[in-house]
């Protein structure tokens, strides 16, 4: 997460350095521009301008609506992008022309332009292409790019401006150009008026004829219908509508009732039922419902009766013969109710269906009033706009015969004066905006050096995008100034104080990190060839020889350069003569310079499988035991795979990067390939660097060995 919010934030002290490193190319660029521009305009012709300010009236002098013949809404904003297009236009800029004569003029003569049409005629065909009509319509062209019309935000206002190396004839051109537009409105509207009379007379003639045939339409319906008010016939048979199905609704409840109560009689034959009494035909009748309360009454006597007197005793009698025939008056009575109810039915069927047909021949009635209702509105409201139609178009006559068409939409605010200075070339401006983006391009072009340079630079680069430790730093030497140096000896070399105290700083960084596990066997790599691993090799080789019993073996069978450093014939017997056999230890090993030396010897067809065998590793395990250090020159991890195959058999790996040189990709593929093979990197050791020039990238900057001592001669 942190790295993420890191790499999130923008280094402005980085883009300085950049910025700042490059400054003399970015000065050197600045002031070659700056020249060239001074020199272009000097050689510019001056130009004057000169602009005139001119109000376009929104709303006309003339009050009347006069717009609406013409299709034109002064109130809206289209309006006056309309006039500043019409200040444009190529008629009013020919007019211009035209009046001062401008074909005459210097300014438009076709001298300057000779050098450039010669060519055009010998392309394009004879001299006639480019005769009098070609020349009025290039001064026209010239005209319209040396004239711009500039509205004033959020007013009526325009600026008509004029540009031209004679300061007399800006002021005129700006000038003339507005009473033009003035004289082109006046004129235009002129021609539209007479137009919009002569249309609306033409117009006016066939509406009025119109109008009265409607009118006489409209008479001859209603006469023919005998129409004096539809509106309130119509509302009349609405109501009546509206009653009858009142009466209906009704009529069918009575019929679903009476339909209800006749097929729950049944049949007469079978006798007097019961049932019939709680019917509501029979529930709702007066005379069956007073006749039931007799009953009752007379029922309720002989009960008290029949409690005090015995079957035989005369009351007792008389109350039963009372009780028999209120109760036959009773069932005669609900008999009759109940042989009305088909009757009942019958007659409500009747009625229904009366109902129904008084609807439908009122329904016909007011479909037929609505018909000519229809019929009769069709026609008032042609006559209405015919009539609408004829007031409007002879109201716009009398206004097109009675408007003032002297009133100007348009009139100046400021008229043009002679300018006294020009406004091109601005010559300050000019060089202070070529500097400034010369500047911008230099800067650019420095960031983009930068960006696409995708190589290890810095010590914390190294850590950043390869992911390992620095473990040493080895500063680039000059060898110019010193020709005698061997850089695969420099440490030894007392005259390169600062590389010698890198390589033992280097020494003591591998020595600590074996505190108590001792690193005895080391492998040297890099990335690619020419990086310096076997200069870093040696010279580690020879530091720990002043200390210990060191033996440098060259273990690079592919491109062996061990021997060749330390002066050895190049057939000289090593490493590939000790695994085969040919010759032993003793003979393979040679002293130099404080320090034992094994070759390669004889560059074998298969070196991997040397490098894989078991008396390779036999033989490390015996260097081992004989000296204190072992150290291996290697292949380089992208040429070959002897890296990964020795890193197997050692107790640390030093992987060389050459500052400034070496890609950050090749060098992460190269330790990609270690790290899939379990090797145990030591770090990297960043070769060649230099401390001035990285400064700019963010890695110890100049002045970094003097701070420890390392730059300095006082030192030993």
């Amino acid at each position: 997460m942190q790295n993420s919010e890191t790499s999130d934030e923008i280094d402005l002290h980085r883009y300085f350095q950049v910025a700042w490193i490059e400054k003399w190319r970015i000065l050197s660029l600045v002031a070659v521009v700056v020249l060239l521009s001074l020199l272009v305009v000097q050689s510019l012709t001056p130009i004057y301008s000169a602009t005139a300010t001119l109000l376009i009236e929104a709303k006309e002098a003339n009050i009347v609506s006069i717009e609406e013949v013409y299709g034109i809404d002064s109130s809206q904003r289209e309006y006056f992008a309309t006039q500043f297009e019409i200040l444009n236009s190529r008629q009013l800029a020919e007019k211009v022309v035209a009046d001062l004569d401008l074909e005459s003029h210097s300014e438009f003569s076709r001298q300057d332009s000779e050098l450039f049409e010669l060519p055009l005629q010998s392309l394009f065909g004879s001299q006639e292409a480019f005769g009098p009509e070609q020349n009025y319509r290039r001064v026209v062209d010239q005209f319209q790019e040396q004239m711009s019309v500039q509205p004033i935000l959020n007013t009526q206002l325009v600026r008509i401006s004029f540009e031209s190396s004679d300061p007399e004839l800006t002021y005129q051109v700006a000038n003339k150009v507005g009473e033009a537009y003035v004289d082109n409105h006046l004129e235009s509207r002129l021609a539209l008026t007479q137009k919009a009379a002569d249309w609306l007379t033409e117009r006016l003639s066939g509406m009025r004829t119109d109008l009265e045939q409607a009118e006489q339409e409209l008479q001859s319906y209603r006469e023919r219908e005998n129409l004096v008010d539809v509106s309130g016939v119509a509302t009349l048979n609405a109501k009546e509508i509206d009653e009858i199905q009142q009466r209906l609704v009704a009529a069918r409840n009575r019929v679903t009732e009476a339909k209800s109560q006749f097929e729950a009689v049944g049949s007469f034959d079978a006798g007097y039922n019961e049932l019939w009494e709680t019917l509501p035909g029979v529930l709702g009748d007066g005379l069956a419902q007073r006749l039931k309360e007799n009953e009752a009454e007379a029922r309720q006597e002989l009960s008290q009766l029949s409690k005090r007197y015995g079957p035989k005793h005369p009351r007792l009698i008389a109350a039963q013969s009372k009780f028999d025939e209120a109760r036959q008056v009773y069932r005669r009575q609900v008999v009759k109710v109940v042989s009305g109810f088909e009757k009942m039915f019958m007659q409500a069927q009747a009625d229904q269906r009366e109902l129904e047909q008084a609807l439908e021949r009122s329904k016909s009635g007011i479909q037929g009033i609505n018909r000519k209702r229809y019929e009769l509105s069709q026609l008032e409201r042609e006559v209405q706009a015919n009539r609408q139609l004829y007031d409007m178009f002879f109201t716009r006559f009398k206004e097109t015969n009675t408007a003032d068409f002297e009133a100007a939409n348009a009139r100046f605010v400021d008229r043009a004066i002679e300018p006294f200075s020009p406004v091109k070339p601005r010559k300050t401006f000019i060089l202070l905006l070529s500097a400034v983006l010369a500047g911008i391009v230099g800067i650019l072009l420095a960031f983009l050096r930068d960006i696409l340079d995708n190589t290890v630079k810095s010590s914390l680069e190294v850590e950043a995008k390869l992911g390992q430790p620095v473990i040493g730093v080895m500063p680039k030497v000059n060898t110019k100034k010193n020709v005698n140096l061997v850089m695969s000896e420099a440490v030894l070399d007392k005259s390169e104080q600062s590389f010698g105290e890198a390589v033992r700083t280097l020494r003591t960084s591998v020595v600590l990190s074996g505190i108590d596990n001792p690193l005895k066997r080391l492998v040297v790599t890099s990335s690619v060839p020419g990086e310096g691993k076997t200069t870093c090799s040696m010279n580690l080789a020879f530091a720990f020889g002043q200390l210990e019993r060191v033996v440098l073996l060259d273990a690079d069978m592919r491109r062996p350069s061990v021997a060749e450093n330390c002066h050895m014939e190049h057939r000289s017997p090593g490493l590939s003569n000790i695994i085969a056999e040919t010759e032993s230890l003793e003979k393979c090993t040679y002293r130099y310079k404080g320090i034992d030396v094994i070759p390669a010897g004889l560059v074998p067809p298969n070196p991997l499988e040397l490098l894989s065998s078991k008396r390779f590793d036999d033989l490390l395990v015996v260097l081992a035991d004989k000296y204190d250090r072992v150290i291996i020159d290697s292949a380089p991890t992208q040429a070959v795979s002897d890296s990964m195959v020795l890193s197997t058999h050692v107790d640390g790996v030093l992987y060389v990067v050459k500052s400034d040189s070496t890609v950050t990709q090749v060098a992460q593929d190269g330790l990609g390939r270690l790290a899939r093979v379990n090797a145990y990197i030591l770090g990297v050791v960043l070769n060649q660097f230099d401390p001035a020039a990285a400064s700019r990238y963010g890695g110890y900057g100049k002045g970094y060995y003097d701070y420890y001592g390392y730059g300095s001669k006082e030192a030993y």
